[in-house]
């Protein structure tokens, strides 16, 4: 994993903060209060708040106020007793932010008294953060218990990858190819409901800022790109040398722009009109923490964003180009643009000419095998949806088609996938990235309001 991923994953920021009353066991809820901030830090993320239990809502309205300022991803409210609703309200009004509420076990043996009735209190603040609209999520146990700390941790990454999301910037170069519906996007309602914003750029522009640069950084750049993939040196030099440049105009216009992402509209134009497929220069890219969906998708490049801010790995865009019903999987492909750090463990990520337009440069290997998240963002005519399924990339060694190919075989049925695909009309580009984030993507369709697909 390169350093631009690494910083390109999502690090979540914690608010915490513990609500309680003095009619409860005072001094158990300032243990186990302390017991949850310590078991948060283990997670080694930035944490804004201490272990002090507010029993009025004046002082947690303060306490709220401090963690806004560190601009928390997510707040956790520690239930450390029963509590009315108002101390949670003052904390959430001010931080502003996705609410996890945890309540913890009783303590006291059978027959004693109520010690804490802590997962009361967690109840009654879900109705009043809920009717105030906050997003909210609960977890229930203590702190020692790994699948608390884990439940926690997963919604604290996707309230990172919702925030980060928030804050992106795609540059869309080029209108979606003629017929291509699926990538056609709706600016107002990303930016309303997801959150990323456009900049759109033209393609003849980007052509003649291509055709400028300077030829001691493309000559750079191809030296770097043939370090890794030898296969470059073999290709007709104009075809290299028009590599270079796109590869440099697109991390120029990302620059430019302050973008995370690009959406391309890598054909008929670029082939007609640049000579070079834009492929591998997209691959290339995606080597540097910056995603590149091709035709245009926006939606796909959002997705794409969303994978890689949770899994700090490249993830790449492909088609739904064959199913094989005797062992039960699809295979994705794409024309050439993926990572090269998503080859196969061994082999050569082989550059090549483009499989139809017969110009290069793109890559033509076979993506490594593993655990993925395949997942897409699109939307229906009521509104955006969330594909999101897992399984597994499986080990072939050979390229079944001419550009990238992956072997998935899905967690269920791939027949059951590609129907729910076809019978809601799903977009054609599917993403996927190395790792298991189902949990995730649950938690981001909800905090969004969307429903997610699985099969």
């Amino acid at each position: 994993m390169t350093n631009a991923h690494m910083q390109t994953r999502a690090i979540p920021v914690l608010g915490f903060a513990g609500v309680g009353r003095a009619t409860f066991a005072v001094e158990y809820e300032a243990a186990i209060t302390q017991r949850a901030l310590a078991a948060l830090q283990t997670l080694q993320w930035p944490i804004v708040g201490t272990e002090e239990v507010f029993m009025d809502s004046q002082a947690a309205r303060g306490a709220g106020e401090r963690i806004q300022l560190e601009q928390a991803d997510a707040l956790i409210i520690a239930h450390a007793s029963f509590a009315d609703a108002s101390a949670a309200l003052e904390l959430a009004r001010a931080v502003n932010r996705p609410i996890l509420l945890w309540a913890f076990r009783e303590p006291g043996r059978v027959g004693d008294r109520l010690w804490l009735n802590s997962l009361c209190g967690a109840n009654i603040a879900a109705n009043a953060l809920q009717r105030e609209n906050f997003v909210t999520h609960y977890v229930y146990g203590d702190p020692e218990e790994p699948a608390v700390l884990q439940e926690i941790a997963t919604f604290a990454r996707a309230c990172a990858v919702s925030r980060k999301l928030r804050r992106a910037k795609i540059s869309v170069i080029g209108q979606a190819p003629t017929g291509f519906y699926s990538s056609q996007f709706d600016e107002l309602a990303l930016a309303r409901v997801i959150g990323p914003t456009i900049a759109q750029k033209d393609l003849g522009t980007l052509f003649a800022a291509a055709e400028h640069v300077d030829n001691a950084r493309v000559q750079a750049l191809t030296e770097q790109a043939a370090a890794a993939s030898p296969s470059l040196q073999t290709l007709n030099p104009q075809d290299v040398q028009r590599f270079g440049q796109t590869y440099c105009a697109l991390k120029d216009v990302a620059a430019e722009d302050r973008s995370d992402a690009l959406a391309v509209r890598c054909w008929p134009e670029f082939p007609s009109q640049f000579q070079v497929m834009p492929c591998a220069a997209m691959g290339r890219i995606a080597e540097d923490g910056i995603v590149a969906s091709c035709e245009t998708d926006v939606y796909g490049a959002v997705t794409q964003l969303m994978l890689q801010y949770l899994s700090g790995k490249p993830p790449l865009m492909a088609d739904v180009v064959a199913m094989d019903d005797s062992n039960d999987t699809l295979t994705l492909w794409h024309c050439g643009n993926a990572a090269v750090s998503l080859a196969r463990n061994g082999a050569e990520p082989i550059m090549a000419g483009h499989c139809n337009r017969k110009i290069g440069v793109a890559g033509n290997f076979p993506i490594r095998p593993g655990h993925v998240t395949v997942a897409r963002l699109g939307a229906s005519n009521a509104g955006f949806r969330l594909l999101a399924v897992e399984g597994e990339i499986l080990d072939v060694p050979e390229n079944r088609f001419q550009g990238n190919s992956a072997v998935f075989r899905p967690l269920g049925s791939a027949k059951s996938l590609l129907d729910t695909m076809m019978a809601q009309g799903l977009e054609h580009h599917v993403i996927f990235a190395e790792g298991s984030y189902m949990q995730e993507l649950e938690f981001l369709a909800h905090m969004w309001n969307i429903p997610i697909v699985s099969r």
